[in-house]
């Protein structure tokens, strides 16, 4: 059950968000092993001037500020798969939104099964009723 945010500094227009949608889900579920209908991608999008890097607020004509925090099932994937998805979530983003500032950073967040839930039940108690 993974959820993908993706904050842009910068705004997108229709096709740009479709294609992260489509993207980002096939991503998680090639790399990550992530079943396509319980991955969830938000999309958060900010003026550049919302963003700053070394303390000097960015500009429209400043390559793109973009922060994208994953998160997932402790224990569910490999160091190997995690960087395998840091890399191509990058590629994806040059992509689809075009150059990015350097300081361009995706976080993949391990959540324990019993501090994770899913329609109203823990991971850890889902997955003790699948068995």
């Amino acid at each position: 059950m993974p959820y993908i945010n993706i904050r842009v500094g910068g705004n997108l227009d229709d096709e740009q968000r479709k294609r992260l949608y489509k993207k980002t889900t096939s991503l998680m579920k090639t790399i990550m092993r992530k079943r396509p209908e319980v991955a969830v991608v938000h999309i958060q999008e900010s003026e550049p001037q919302q963003w700053s890097i070394n303390a000097v607020p960015l500009a429209a004509k400043d390559p793109i500020a973009v922060y994208v925090d994953i998160k997932i099932t402790d224990g569910t994937n490999t160091s190997e798969e995690k960087a395998e998805m840091i890399s191509q979530t990058v590629m994806m983003l040059k992509e689809v939104v075009g150059t990015l500032q350097e300081a361009c950073y995706v976080v993949i967040d391990d959540i324990h099964a019993d501090s994770w839930g899913y329609n109203g039940k823990t991971q850890k108690a889902r997955a003790t009723s699948n068995l």
